[in-house]
């Protein structure tokens, strides 16, 4: 069971995607075809990291991020924010929930906390998707 959710920080901003962007050339393969399917679902690239992509979907103001470390090892991780309704989430096969929150600097626009250290950190929830199919339906659902 995934503990209470701590007092949301301040919503910074919502992210505008970059125009015409596709994957480019900090894409691998994997990254390519989860931007293509996401650009499917009308979610948008909006800023991307050594560690994460953010995606963008305008017209229901959502965001998630790719986890790109995950990718590396061909691990489809997304965090969402922590005002998803999880509930809604476990009925989606083939999407493993996590135990606690996940916790990144990189993340922009969600809300953060202090969590163990002295500054706060942007938080979130790091789902895992089987594969492409399932990946398409999170983002349905987000």
């Amino acid at each position: 069971m995934i503990g209470s959710i701590p007092p949301a920080g301040l919503f910074r901003f919502f992210p505008a995607p970059w125009p015409d962007s596709g994957a480019g050339t900090w894409a691998g393969d994997l990254e390519e075809r989860l931007v293509a399917l996401a650009g499917e679902h009308g979610f948008q690239p909006a800023h991307a990291t050594k560690s994460k992509i953010e995606l963008v979907h305008p017209g229901r103001r959502q965001v998630v991020y790719l986890n790109r470390k995950r990718l590396r090892r061909q691990t489809i991780a997304v965090v969402v924010p922590p005002w998803v309704n999880l509930d809604d989430l476990r009925t989606l096969s083939g999407v493993t929930l996590p135990e606690k929150f996940f916790h990144s600097s990189n993340m922009r626009t969600f809300p953060k906390y202090v969590n163990n250290g002295e500054n706060e950190i942007s938080y979130g929830y790091s789902l895992e998707c089987a594969n492409l199919t399932v990946f398409g339906r999170l983002l349905d659902r987000v």
